[in-house]
Protein backbone atom coordinates (compact mmCIF):
# COMPACT_ATOMS: atom_id res chain seq x y z
CA UNK A 1 0.00 0.00 0.00
CA UNK A 2 1.34 3.38 -1.05
CA UNK A 3 1.30 6.28 1.35
CA UNK A 4 -0.20 9.37 -0.17
CA UNK A 5 1.59 12.66 0.22
CA UNK A 6 -0.53 15.16 1.98
CA UNK A 7 -1.62 18.18 -0.02
CA UNK A 8 -1.01 20.26 3.10
CA UNK A 9 2.80 19.88 3.16
CA UNK A 10 3.49 21.53 -0.24
CA UNK A 11 0.91 24.22 0.53
CA UNK A 12 2.55 25.10 3.87
CA UNK A 13 5.98 25.14 2.21
CA UNK A 14 4.72 27.49 -0.49
CA UNK A 15 3.12 29.80 2.09
CA UNK A 16 6.38 29.92 4.07
CA UNK A 17 8.36 30.84 0.95
CA UNK A 18 5.88 33.62 0.14
CA UNK A 19 5.98 34.92 3.74
CA UNK A 20 9.80 35.03 3.75
CA UNK A 21 9.87 36.81 0.37
CA UNK A 22 7.33 39.39 1.56
CA UNK A 23 9.29 40.01 4.76
CA UNK A 24 12.51 40.50 2.78
CA UNK A 25 10.81 42.95 0.40
CA UNK A 26 9.21 44.96 3.19
CA UNK A 27 12.52 45.09 5.05
CA UNK A 28 14.45 46.42 2.05
CA UNK A 29 11.89 49.14 1.41
CA UNK A 30 11.52 50.09 5.07
CA UNK A 31 13.24 53.43 4.51
CA UNK A 32 16.21 52.63 6.74
CA UNK A 33 19.09 54.83 5.59
CA UNK A 34 22.52 53.31 5.07
CA UNK A 35 25.83 55.13 5.49
CA UNK A 36 29.32 54.04 4.52
CA UNK A 37 32.76 55.58 4.84
CA UNK A 38 34.17 56.94 1.60
CA UNK A 39 37.29 58.74 2.86
CA UNK A 40 38.82 60.16 6.00
CA UNK A 41 41.60 62.64 6.83
CA UNK A 42 44.13 60.86 9.03
CA UNK A 43 46.49 61.75 10.44
CA UNK A 44 45.18 65.26 11.11
CA UNK A 45 48.03 67.77 11.10
CA UNK A 46 48.10 70.83 13.38
CA UNK A 47 45.76 73.57 12.18
CA UNK A 48 44.10 71.29 9.62
CA UNK A 49 40.62 69.85 9.95
CA UNK A 50 39.23 66.36 10.07
CA UNK A 51 36.97 65.49 7.12
CA UNK A 52 34.97 62.27 7.19
CA UNK A 53 33.28 61.79 3.81
CA UNK A 54 30.21 59.54 3.95
CA UNK A 55 28.04 57.98 1.27
CA UNK A 56 24.38 57.39 1.99
CA UNK A 57 21.79 55.23 0.27
CA UNK A 58 18.08 54.73 0.84
CA UNK A 59 18.07 58.30 2.08
CA UNK A 60 14.90 59.77 0.60
CA UNK A 61 13.77 60.90 4.05
CA UNK A 62 17.22 61.95 5.32
CA UNK A 63 16.64 65.55 4.26
CA UNK A 64 16.33 67.65 7.40
CA UNK A 65 17.02 64.57 9.56
CA UNK A 66 19.80 64.34 12.15
CA UNK A 67 23.43 63.17 12.18
CA UNK A 68 24.74 61.94 15.55
CA UNK A 69 28.52 61.81 16.02
CA UNK A 70 30.15 60.36 19.13
CA UNK A 71 33.86 60.87 19.80
CA UNK A 72 35.87 58.32 21.77
CA UNK A 73 39.39 59.25 22.84
CA UNK A 74 41.64 56.19 22.99
CA UNK A 75 44.68 57.72 24.73
CA UNK A 76 45.61 56.22 28.09
CA UNK A 77 46.48 59.58 29.65
CA UNK A 78 43.36 61.67 30.33
CA UNK A 79 43.28 65.12 28.69
CA UNK A 80 44.03 68.18 30.80
CA UNK A 81 41.45 70.46 29.17
CA UNK A 82 38.55 69.11 27.17
CA UNK A 83 36.25 71.37 25.25
CA UNK A 84 32.71 70.38 24.35
CA UNK A 85 30.93 67.11 24.83
CA UNK A 86 31.70 63.79 23.25
CA UNK A 87 28.42 63.63 21.31
CA UNK A 88 27.52 66.20 18.68
CA UNK A 89 24.29 66.42 16.67
CA UNK A 90 23.78 68.15 13.36
CA UNK A 91 20.74 68.87 11.25
CA UNK A 92 21.08 67.30 7.82
CA UNK A 93 20.39 69.84 5.07
CA UNK A 94 17.63 69.42 2.52
CA UNK A 95 18.78 66.93 -0.12
CA UNK A 96 15.55 67.20 -2.17
CA UNK A 97 14.58 63.67 -1.16
CA UNK A 98 17.43 62.01 -3.10
CA UNK A 99 17.98 58.28 -2.65
CA UNK A 100 21.79 58.39 -2.56
CA UNK A 101 24.52 60.95 -2.16
CA UNK A 102 27.45 62.14 -0.06
CA UNK A 103 27.86 64.20 3.08
CA UNK A 104 30.92 65.36 5.00
CA UNK A 105 31.47 65.60 8.75
CA UNK A 106 34.24 68.13 9.58
CA UNK A 107 35.92 69.18 12.82
CA UNK A 108 38.67 71.70 13.46
CA UNK A 109 41.98 70.52 14.92
CA UNK A 110 42.11 72.87 17.91
CA UNK A 111 39.92 71.94 20.88
CA UNK A 112 37.82 69.04 19.66
CA UNK A 113 40.47 66.83 18.02
CA UNK A 114 43.55 67.85 19.99
CA UNK A 115 43.89 68.25 23.76
CA UNK A 116 47.54 68.18 24.78
CA UNK A 117 50.56 69.71 23.03
CA UNK A 118 52.86 66.86 24.07
CA UNK A 119 50.85 63.81 23.02
CA UNK A 120 49.29 62.74 19.73
CA UNK A 121 45.59 62.04 20.21
CA UNK A 122 43.98 58.89 18.86
CA UNK A 123 40.22 59.01 18.30
CA UNK A 124 37.38 56.91 16.97
CA UNK A 125 34.03 58.32 15.87
CA UNK A 126 30.68 56.53 15.80
CA UNK A 127 28.16 58.03 13.38
CA UNK A 128 24.41 57.47 12.98
CA UNK A 129 21.94 59.30 10.75
CA UNK A 130 18.24 59.49 11.56
CA UNK A 131 15.39 60.33 9.18
CA UNK A 132 12.74 62.91 9.97
CA UNK A 133 10.41 60.03 10.90
CA UNK A 134 12.93 58.65 13.43
CA UNK A 135 14.34 55.71 11.43
CA UNK A 136 18.07 55.31 12.20
CA UNK A 137 20.90 53.87 10.16
CA UNK A 138 23.23 51.25 11.56
CA UNK A 139 26.15 52.75 13.49
CA UNK A 140 29.25 53.44 11.42
CA UNK A 141 32.51 53.28 13.39
CA UNK A 142 35.57 54.94 11.88
CA UNK A 143 39.02 53.44 12.00
CA UNK A 144 41.45 55.07 14.44
CA UNK A 145 42.18 58.70 13.61
CA UNK A 146 45.42 60.30 14.81
CA UNK A 147 45.61 63.98 15.64
CA UNK A 148 49.30 64.96 15.50
CA UNK A 149 50.75 66.97 18.39
CA UNK A 150 52.26 70.39 17.74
Amino acid sequence: MKKSVSFLVPMVTLLLIIAVAMAACSKSSSGKPKISLESITSPVQPDEQLDIKLKFTNGASLSEGTMWVERTRLNQIPPVNTLGGDTVTYSIPDYNKVQQGEMVYSQQYQGYLHFDDHINDTLVFRIVVTTTSGVSSDTLTTPKIVSISL
